[in-house]
């Protein structure tokens, strides 16, 4: 399988992101071309310039993070587009973070605010 290396610099993993997963070895992280492939034909309105904006964002603090089963999913907003993606992205067994998906949406707000009324009434 190849591989595109989104940022290989240990450095590059931010703090936030081994919080989020407790996890302070975490050094890599990666777009599979597999996941490319498929993720393009689920998700054409998906652009090299969202992928773009991935990449900018994975060095940020998200405004909010969820899990989902073996998956995070972390959210962030694009102030010169107006718009909203969530980004799923998973950790493997060697300590790299893959990106699992990409979506992009004005209705994410209401998702985010959908999964915190949930955790606050659990």
């Amino acid at each position: 399988m190849n591989i595109a290396k989104l940022n290989a610099n240990a450095k590059n993993v931010k703090q936030y992101l081994k919080d989020i997963f407790k996890n302070e070895k975490l050094h890599s992280i990666f777009l599979s071309e597999e996941t490319l492939a498929q993720h393009f034909l689920k998700h054409p309105e998906i652009t090299a310039n969202d992928y773009y904006f991935v990449l900018k964002s994975l060095d940020k603090k998200p405004l909010a993070n969820f899990e989902s089963g073996k998956n995070n999913q972390l959210f962030y907003y694009d102030n010169s587009e107006k718009i909203y993606y969530r980004i799923a992205i998973k950790v493997t067994k060697y300590n790299e973070i893959f990106v699992k998906s990409v979506v992009k949406g004005d209705n994410l707000i209401k998702e985010i605010k959908n999964k915190q009324r949930t955790l606050q009434e659990s």
